[in-house]
């Protein structure tokens, strides 16, 4: 068995390949550097990486598994997977870290707090320092009616991370029936009734573009965080929902627009964002701890050594509905 890792490798991955050499000397671990990238495609049963195109995935002729080193599996030629049946692994290690992500993000909305650091940096000042009205007010996160769209690893963390706040939450997940209750299928019923919404599905072809402009525009009022990708909300009507007034906010840490090897400096979307008040902006790091990272790196090498052993995959993506 031939085991090929393109994904981003730093000192630690290295000692752990080197321990699973030692352990598995009938197996072979291969990364960029040990040849041209169709000579080590050709020979890989196992690939480890986050991204993989049609082409690569069809030179891979003797390809049986993926494991994915993080959740979000949206990068790879899930056509090419079906047509040729390869197995599709990933990781949740990281759903702790996004969900404390996505509470500081919302604590940050709502508590103006970005906003009020960038105007005290000049001397502006809120509240009671220059007898602020209520349009200085901030709003707690206390006992706030949260709708979390996705109930899968990240969601649930959050559940848990959101009790201290005594919040009433409602679930949004596929599975559940469509009834009017604390977990239920009925998307437009949870936000209508809920003031803050944390988006944390995955990226599949029937969660793309899920809030559209008619469900944006009907979200008056409320606070938006997303912590899955930014491709799940509709571009243009986000930005126009939240410069209209609409929405009352939104925290968002996945966009639009992403830097390339040809330029780094990139703003996350084609409309300006940056401008709202409203707004707080993170540049997609919501896993980008090193406790998250080092739980991604476990993960992936416990999946794979399972699967050395006994040929048993775990965290298995289900191919049609691609989470």
């Amino acid at each position: 068995m031939q085991v090929l890792f393109l994904n981003r490798l730093n000192d630690e991955w290295l000692q752990k390949m080197e321990q699973m050499k030692n352990k598995y000397p009938h197996v072979s671990f291969k990364t960029r550097q040990d040849g041209t990238l169709d000579d080590l495609l050709r020979s890989a049963h196992v690939i480890v990486t986050g991204r993989l195109s049609a082409e690569h995935i069809h030179k891979a002729e003797n390809l049986r598994l993926i494991i994915v080193p993080m959740a979000g599996v949206n990068a790879l030629d899930w056509h090419a997977i079906r047509e040729k049946k390869i197995e599709v692994c990933n990781c949740h290690s990281n759903a702790f870290a996004v969900a404390e992500r996505a509470i500081a993000l919302a604590l940050a909305l709502l508590g103006r707090v970005v906003e009020y650091d960038r105007d005290l940096r000049y001397g502006v000042w809120h509240g009671y320092a220059v007898r602020g009205g209520e349009q200085d007010y901030w709003t707690s996160l206390q006992r706030k009616r949260v709708c979390i769209v996705g109930f899968g690893h990240i969601g649930q963390n959050l559940a848990r991370l959101l009790e201290p706040f005594s919040c009433e939450i409602v679930a949004v997940k596929r599975s559940a029936p469509k009834v009017k209750d604390r977990v239920t299928s009925d998307l437009d019923w949870a936000i209508e009734t809920s003031d803050v919404i944390f988006i944390t599905l995955p990226l599949t072809k029937e969660t793309k573009n899920l809030f559209n402009r008619e469900r944006l525009f009907k979200m008056k009022g409320k606070f938006l965080i997303n912590v899955s990708r930014g491709e799940l909300l509709d571009e243009e009507a986000l930005f126009e929902s939240l410069s209209d007034g609409v929405l009352a906010g939104a925290a968002i840490d996945t966009w639009y627009v992403y830097p390339s090897s040809e330029k780094e400096c990139v703003l996350p979307s084609r409309f300006p964002f940056n401008t709202l008040r409203n707004v707080v902006m993170s540049p997609h790091v919501g896993g980008y701890c090193p406790e998250a990272s080092r739980g991604l790196m476990n993960e992936t090498f416990e999946i794979l050594e399972k699967y050395i052993l006994t040929g048993e995959l775990t965290n298995r993506v289900d191919p049609e509905w691609e989470y």
